[in-house]
């Protein structure tokens, strides 16, 4: 970026860039039943809640990215929803885009869409939906995905499962038989490959330096460090420990950011092409 330039021309060490995103993936029932899961959710958002009015050091979370995880927690919270649209209303907290994660091959193309419409429509109710194409956790996509997300506006897609060896950059051009084009950003470890963030600065920097080593040649871009997993709570220590971690070493330049932000970041020139799906 410029900022990055100037930073350079002024005489100072380029540092790598790493996007710290917290966040946690709800399912909403797997090997508990739905109102256990719940039980936790509404744990969870206590606790965020509280922790984010409280610590602006913890600047973002990501719920998840379907819209069914906060109704689930306002039919137990309702006197939460004014706290929960104003941290969403300024950018701290991102909900949606969809109102649940689909098994994409599993649903009809007309499900799909009506599924981010109705996301769109409820996030509009608590401070506006995130605008990507969060899709971390499906088994492959389908091939109409990205004219389906570039319908609603959408230029960006954030993908785990179905990428092939082909595509051997962490961003790539995905574009649907209609002739629609997303960016994707592919997440070569998951969701969680930042799942564990040490209570340690040195620790932290390690685990990070041990990722861009592992994932150099693939990833285009700041390091992207997705810092949570199924049904992970808030780390309490992330603002403190990304403050130690910047301070301790010259190599890395941390934060905590959106993943719109992350997204805004990334590099779209000689990237890849992938047309259809994703299996």
């Amino acid at each position: 970026t410029s900022s990055e330039a100037s930073d350079v021309a002024a005489g100072e060490t380029a540092r790598r860039r790493v996007h710290v995103v917290p966040h946690t993936h709800w399912d909403r029932e797997w090997y508990s039943s739905f109102q256990t899961f719940r039980l936790r959710l509404v744990d969870l958002l206590d606790d965020l809640l509280a922790r984010m009015e409280g610590d602006p050091a913890y600047a973002r979370f990501l719920l998840d990215g379907q819209l069914a995880v906060v109704e689930d927690y306002l039919a137990v919270r309702p006197e939460a929803a004014e706290r929960l649209r104003r941290l969403v209303g300024s950018g701290r907290v991102a909900i949606g885009p969809w109102y649940t994660l689909p098994d994409e091959f599993l649903v009809g193309g007309e499900t799909l869409v009506r599924n981010l419409q109705l996301g769109l429509r409820v996030g509009d109710r608590y401070g506006g939906a995130m605008a990507v194409g969060y899709l971390p956790d499906m088994f492959g996509h389908v091939a109409q995905m990205p004219q389906i997300l570039a319908g609603f506006g959408f230029e960006h897609a954030v993908v785990w499962r179905g990428v092939p060896a082909a595509v051997a950059r962490s961003g790539f051009w995905w574009r649907a038989p209609d002739g629609s084009t997303v960016r994707a950003e592919y997440l070569p470890q998951g969701y969680g490959n930042g799942s564990s963030l040490p209570d340690d600065a040195k620790a932290f920097v390690a685990a990070v330096a041990g990722f861009a080593e592992e994932w150099r040649d693939l990833i285009a871009g700041p390091v992207l460090w997705m810092n949570g997993t199924d049904h992970q709570m808030p780390q309490p220590w992330l603002g403190r420990v990304v403050a130690e971690a910047n301070d301790i070493q010259d190599d890395f330049d941390l934060r905590v950011v959106s993943l719109a932000e992350h997204l805004a970041a990334a590099p779209t020139e000689g990237l890849a092409e992938w047309s259809g799906e994703l299996r």
